[in-house]
């Protein structure tokens, strides 16, 4: 067979390829390499199809005596790295990467796949140089600041670990919805770009909840007292799903603090009136319900409350605003739980009197907040998330302003976001008359 033969039998196989029919490209790659079995072009070739296909090993042997024979292909070594790394050889892969990094520098990729394997194999350093060398090729690489963010939270570099996140959300945008969006923009303190987004937003729907308290989120509108319940009632419905899973893997702390206190506090078991507000999917009741002789749950979210049904830990769920449902005076509970649902009241001065008023002479209310690293005029901040940060000292003086006296505050982890911790503070008071 003549060499234009030769090469019109590998074009051939490689536009069956691009048309992806790879059995008929494996086939003429194949056919090519019988008849031409030191074409190194069609060896690479047919070893990225069979990369394709998931059978690394033989890639990387038709890899390697392609190399051999011509050194200078940065996308062969590339390659050569990938079918290393699918079988697990970190150390090797780790090499071809570098030479293909070497060869051509101005791939991100061949930078990403070396931080990748350079951080599996526990080389922080080398994985962040490469990171490095993949942006300075290309600012707006994704998998670079996803990379990064991953090598600070490692290292709890927390600060960092969370604007390379947001500035991978916003280099690959059409991955991420617009929530994300918005609060990676904030993150980086590009308001406006998150602005425009919720106007945009606002002009194809002019009274979604969501977007108008984000707007005031992030600056556009007077900040509300409390978040709309509409705002809160959609995002739990629309999250309640996943919601357990989601908590687990954001290693929420509540449930466990708020076991563990009870523990501390020794209440008599089966006997109490128990309220738990905020209730969600009934993570809290299950802790609540060993102490519970009757044990009552409030949401917002019908969505929740069926999840939280299906645990049969509460003897009645009602669905409503918790402020509306304390104002019709319920009977007088022993002990209220409110978790990680004051984060969506600004002012607790008004929430925190009808949680004492629905308390007993010496009833306990266990809650939770966002906790503010630094003293706030206002004791609350709303953040771009949507939520309420606050001021515990704050907090603290409130409690006592509703005659509630702190029986105890637990400055912890609430839980995470981004892999970055998020700081709360849990108490206990109790009600003194």
């Amino acid at each position: 067979m003549s060499a234009e033969d030769l090469n019109a039998c590998l074009r051939a196989a490689q536009r069956s390829h691009l048309e992806g029919d790879w059995a008929e490209a494996e086939r003429r790659y194949r056919s090519c390499l019988r008849d031409w079995p030191a074409c190194a072009a069609a060896k690479s070739f047919l070893a990225f199809l069979l990369l394709q296909t998931q059978r690394p090993e033989e890639a990387e042997s038709l890899l390697s005596e392609a190399i051999s024979a011509e050194t200078g292909h940065a996308d062969w070594h590339f390659s050569l790295g990938m079918a290393q790394a699918r079988q697990g050889r970190l150390g090797d892969a780790r090499r071809a990467f570098a030479a293909a990094a070497e060869l051509d520098g101005g791939q991100p990729m061949y930078w990403t796949n070396l931080a990748a394997a350079c951080e599996q194999g526990d080389d922080l350093a080398a994985a962040e140089q490469a990171c490095r060398q993949a942006l300075a090729v290309d600012g707006a690489c994704a998998d670079a600041h996803f990379l990064l963010a991953g090598l600070y939270l490692r290292q709890e570099r927390h600060t960092e670990a969370r604007r390379h996140n947001a500035l991978g959300i916003v280099a690959r945008p059409a991955e991420h919805g617009p929530i994300a969006r918005i609060e990676a923009y904030c993150e980086l303190d590009r308001r406006e770009e998150a602005l425009a987004l919720l106007r945009g937003w606002l002009a194809q729907a002019p009274d979604d909840p969501v977007a108008l308290h984000l707007l005031a989120a992030c600056g556009g509108a007077e900040p509300p007292p409390q978040c709309n319940p509409e705002f809160i009632r959609r995002t739990f419905d629309a999250n309640a799903e996943a919601f357990d899973a989601t908590l687990a893997s954001l290693r929420y702390q509540g449930p466990q603090w708020l076991a563990q206190c009870l523990k501390r506090l020794g209440p008599p078991t089966a006997a109490l009136e128990v309220l738990d507000l905020g209730c969600g999917t009934g993570l809290a009741g299950v802790a609540l319900r060993p102490y519970a002789r009757r044990l009552q749950g409030v949401d917002i979210s019908g969505e929740m409350l069926g999840r939280a049904a299906a645990k049969s830990v509460y003897d009645a769920l009602t669905q409503g605003d918790i402020i509306e449902f304390l104002a019709e005076l319920p009977p007088a509970s022993d002990l209220i739980c409110c978790l990680d649902t004051l984060s969506y009241f600004g002012d607790l001065r008004p929430a925190l009197n009808w949680m004492a008023r629905a308390l007993k002479p010496g009833g306990l209310l266990l809650f939770s907040i966002e906790r503010a690293l630094r003293a706030l005029p206002e004791g609350h901040q709303l953040q771009p998330c949507g939520r309420y940060l606050h001021d515990p000292d704050w907090v603290e003086a409130q409690l006592a302003a509703c005659r509630l006296r702190l029986v105890e505050r637990q400055d912890m982890m609430l839980r995470e976001e981004a892999g970055c911790p998020v700081p709360g503070a849990f108490y206990c008071a109790e009600r003194l008359d």
